[in-house]
């Protein structure tokens, strides 16, 4: 029984779709984009972000793609993402335990706030020196304030500029970049790829309709 518990348990945990977040070279060549948008689409993945910019090398671009998912379906979205012609290199930030320490996240929002309530033209300003935001532009009926932050940062922020009203918002997208790896370093997913591997053996050994419910 305690090795039925252990195994449900451990199952349960490598199959929990979490969030991850994918970096990749790709070339600069006209289609690439689309290509990968619809290679996303095709597996069922809703994007949650897409960023795409050039870097010091003309001919290639970094893109980095935040999406939910398995463990196992984004290892194998890792895989089809490197067939592709386009794609240089592909590396899952999300991959280790400890990518939370390890990875630097960052998104730009810009959001256009009314101050028609007494008072919100300085609350406004208050809350965006809490927060380290800039106040980029003013009208005689609102405040328009700029955050660059990680993504629970911003929601933050956004949460307290609600009451005042928010008549727009623009978000740049999530990038991000591995505080000592490259993209094209491929020892920081060894483990990961590990535990891939381990959760495809699991499946195949398990005989999932016997497992207990819920």
């Amino acid at each position: 029984m305690l090795l039925r518990s252990t195994l449900v348990r451990r199952f349960s945990e490598l199959s929990r779709s979490r969030r991850h977040v994918i970096a990749a070279l790709v070339v600069n060549q006209t289609g690439c984009l689309a290509e990968i948008a619809n290679l996303f689409a095709a597996r069922g993945y809703n994007i949650d972000s897409l960023v795409v910019g050039r870097t010091d090398v003309p001919e290639l671009s970094r893109m980095s793609v935040v999406v939910h998912g398995t463990d196992q379906n984004v290892w194998n979205m890792k895989k089809q993402l490197e067939d592709v012609v386009q794609v240089a290199a592909v590396k899952i930030l999300t991959g280790q335990e400890e990518a939370g320490e390890n990875v630097i996240e960052r998104d730009l929002m810009l959001a256009k706030v009314s101050t028609h309530l007494p008072g919100s033209r300085s609350e406004v300003a208050e809350l965006a020196s809490l927060f380290d935001a800039k106040v980029v532009d003013v009208t005689p009926s609102q405040v328009m304030v700029q955050l660059a932050g990680t993504p629970p940062r911003i929601e933050a922020f956004l949460e307290l500029l609600k009451p005042m009203g928010i008549v727009e918002i623009h978000r740049s997208g999530v990038i991000a970049m591995d505080r000592v790896m490259s993209v094209t370093d491929k020892t920081v997913e060894i483990a990961f790829q590990a535990q891939s591997d381990v959760t495809s053996d699991d499946e195949d050994e398990m005989d999932v309709s016997k497992l207990p419910p819920g």
